[in-house]
């Protein structure tokens, strides 16, 4: 089984042919990528050059979200409110609470915890590699496994 594994090591300069494996792909082919930034970034930017289209292009970052100040989720379904911690993320607040919403990755990529946003009397801070930049601009969409908000109050439709 050898023979299935190949290994680049940076620091020898060796790299993945991706020229050769991109083009030679049949059409509709998906391309999926995690790993260091750098490495992901240099993916994307090929697939692009090499004539991919973008929703064909797929990575994963595996970074935890930054912290922030506290502040309170009220979910307006479940009608409880909830304290988020400066380290904890809003979906694990939401969780310890009783209340169980989808969810799948915890990375911010799936979007399977997509949420409704009912208001928040601050500022979405968007952490996620999910949602579209006009998603994000409209501040009615959050993914509540990585992203927070700067402000003290935030309903969510849960």
């Amino acid at each position: 089984y050898g023979h299935l594994v190949h290994l680049y090591v940076d620091s020898r300069e060796e790299r993945i042919p991706l020229d050769a494996l991109l083009k030679n792909q049949p059409l509709g082919t998906h391309l999926y990528v995690c790993g260091p930034g750098g490495m992901i970034n240099w993916v994307l930017e090929s697939g692009r050059k090499a004539g991919w289209p973008e929703e064909n292009l797929h990575s994963e970052r595996f970074l935890a979200p930054p912290s922030g100040k506290p502040f309170s989720v009220v979910l307006q379904r479940s009608k409880k409110t909830v304290t988020v911690g400066e380290h904890e993320r809003i979906l694990e607040a939401i969780e310890a609470s009783g209340v169980e919403p989808p969810y799948l990755c915890r990375g911010g990529a799936c979007g399977q915890c997509l949420t409704c946003v009912v208001s928040c009397d601050g500022t979405l801070e968007h952490n996620d590699h999910y949602l579209a930049p006009e998603e994000r601009d409209g501040n009615q969409k959050i993914m509540i496994c990585v992203s927070r908000i700067k402000g003290s109050t935030l309903v969510l439709d849960l």
